[in-house]
């Protein structure tokens, strides 16, 4: 792999993806009027992951000709200024994740250019071989940069998490004026789709819940989520199966880790029965979104006896073979209720309370078994 020639060329490739913008009318040029200013036009790129091998020919180190949804533009200002010879200088700088400071990559001028109104610019105007009049004149790599990033291209195909800022300036033919600039953040948040993990915090896997309308918790590194709440029905042996149905909630939220189930909801949750839920978010890479889910959690709604709630919260504590057999239980959608009974006596709450009490105490050691 030329490494240094692969390197520069994702400096350009980044001038490519900082300006795109369909071409606009113009009227036409007058001669006699003088070019006064250069626009760029800058679009809004937010990606968290940027495969390379789009913008480069992995196998050689060069620009790729052809870059999919990627042109730019140039405008003049005034629109109907006259043809003017003008050149460009790129400034490339890196922030790789734990850095304290952006560092310069490459510093790179073209050679002159006319410009008349406005000018669409390509991934072919900078490939080698290309047949455009904008080339690359002067270029000058910052060593100690070039290599980190060199390493990690060499190891990853996808660009490494940070902040890339390119900074585009125009000047007139045989001058140093700036007549116009642009600079644009490209921030890099992943380094593949596989690191964003949603991670539910609340309700517990298994949780029994005693209100109508239970807040769901969750953590992701993407603000924009998606929350889908399913019933799990006898004849759903899996969670898994339980989510190909209709949601009984799906919602888009952002900005946001908690959300409490509508009261006014278009499908309510009932009590004595059970729910699958989970987050899903969206990674935004340049061949599109990837979408992302939390694990499955079951969990059940039942209002009425206090009782059989206890049990249940011991059961979970206990762990083990307990939570287990309770979990695979309640997995099959397997409602406990009725009476609580020791030695043939029906317990009352508060004999049952002490007992879970005395035997967690006395760290008993209990087998759980299904008849």
């Amino acid at each position: 792999m030329h490494s240094r020639v692969l390197i520069w060329n994702l400096a350009v490739a980044g001038m490519v993806l900082l300006m795109t913008a369909a071409v606009p009318s113009v009227a036409p040029a007058r001669q006699g009027t003088p070019l006064t200013g250069v626009e760029f036009v800058l679009p809004s790129l937010d990606y968290d992951v940027v495969y390379l091998a789009d913008f480069l020919e992995v196998t050689t180190g060069k620009l790729a000709s052809s870059i999919p949804k990627f042109s730019g533009e140039m405008r003049a200002i005034p629109s109907n200024a006259e043809t003017t010879m003008i050149y460009l200088k790129l400034h490339a700088f890196i922030q790789l994740q734990g850095d304290a400071t952006r560092n310069p990559l490459v510093d790179a001028t073209t050679t002159p250019f006319p410009l008349s109104h406005s000018r669409v610019i390509s991934a072919r105007d900078f490939a080698e071989g290309g047949v455009s009049d904008i080339k690359i004149q002067t270029s000058f790599e910052y060593k100690d940069q070039r290599d980190r990033l060199e390493d990690y291209i060499k190891r990853f195909p996808t660009a490494p998490v940070g902040t890339y800022t390119f900074v585009l300036e125009a000047y007139p033919k045989n001058s140093n004026t700036l007549i116009g600039s642009a600079t644009k953040e490209i921030n890099i948040r992943n380094a593949s789709p596989d690191e964003v993990v949603v991670s539910l915090i609340d309700p517990q896997p298994g949780a029994v819940l005693s209100t109508l309308i239970p807040t769901f918790s969750w953590s992701s590194p993407n603000a924009d989520v998606t929350l889908l709440v399913y019933e799990k029905l006898p004849i759903h042996r899996t969670p898994q199966e339980a989510t190909t149905g209709i949601p009984h909630l799906k919602i888009d939220l952002a900005g946001v880790s908690t959300y409490t189930y509508p009261v006014t909801g278009a499908r309510r949750l009932e009590n004595g029965k059970t729910y699958v839920w989970l987050v899903r978010t969206k990674v935004k890479t340049n061949r599109g979104a990837v979408e992302r889910d939390s694990e499955l959690r079951v969990f059940r709604l039942q209002m009425g006896d206090e009782r059989v709630q206890q049990l249940e919260r011991f059961l979970n504590a206990l762990g083990g073979n307990a939570a287990g057999t309770l979990s695979t239980l309640e997995n099959m959608g397997w409602i406990p209720r009725g009476d609580i009974t020791l030695d043939g006596k029906r317990l009352t709450k508060e004999e049952l309370n002490r007992l879970l009490t005395d035997l967690g105490a006395r760290n008993v050691q209990l087998q759980v078994r299904v008849e």
